[in-house]
């Protein structure tokens, strides 16, 4: 699958999530094993964030033992450094993915909303991955 057609797809299954009004701060994770995709939109600071990210990362886990190729998208509204530390654990895992063959990306959205902190973070978090990590601002 092209870029851009992986890109159209995650513009697919997030674009119902658009509709949620800023005010209502959801943190949303989705895991859709037919596209290799693991989603992550939303308010990153809310109570149950940190259940979210332990899913995530077991579905991480599970879907690599399983196949090759995993592409994890990202777009924040907001998160905290509660959120960073998860994200940190997510690209140690993906890295060591990535070192025993398998094909993994992240794709790390920014909003007008919030460019310059999501995009400060994204630059941030890119070198510490030894995998393909695209940033795009939307």
């Amino acid at each position: 699958m092209s870029a851009q057609m992986l890109y159209n797809n995650i513009q697919e299954e997030v674009s119902p999530l658009r509709v949620v009004k800023s005010d209502l701060k959801v943190f949303t994770t989705r895991y859709l094993e037919s596209l290799n995709l693991i989603t992550a939109v939303g308010w990153s600071v809310t109570d149950d964030a940190w259940i979210k990210y332990c899913q995530m990362l077991a579905d991480i886990e599970s879907h690599l033992m399983r196949k090759d190729e995993l592409t994890v998208y990202f777009k924040y509204e907001l998160f905290n450094s509660s959120s960073a530390s998860y994200l940190f654990k997510i690209i140690q895992r993906l890295n060591k993915a990535h070192a025993n063959g398998k094909t993994v990306k992240i794709y790390w959205s920014c909003t007008t909303t919030n460019e310059n902190e999501i995009l400060d973070m994204g630059l941030d978090f890119a070198p510490m991955c030894d995998f393909q990590f695209k940033i795009s601002n939307i």
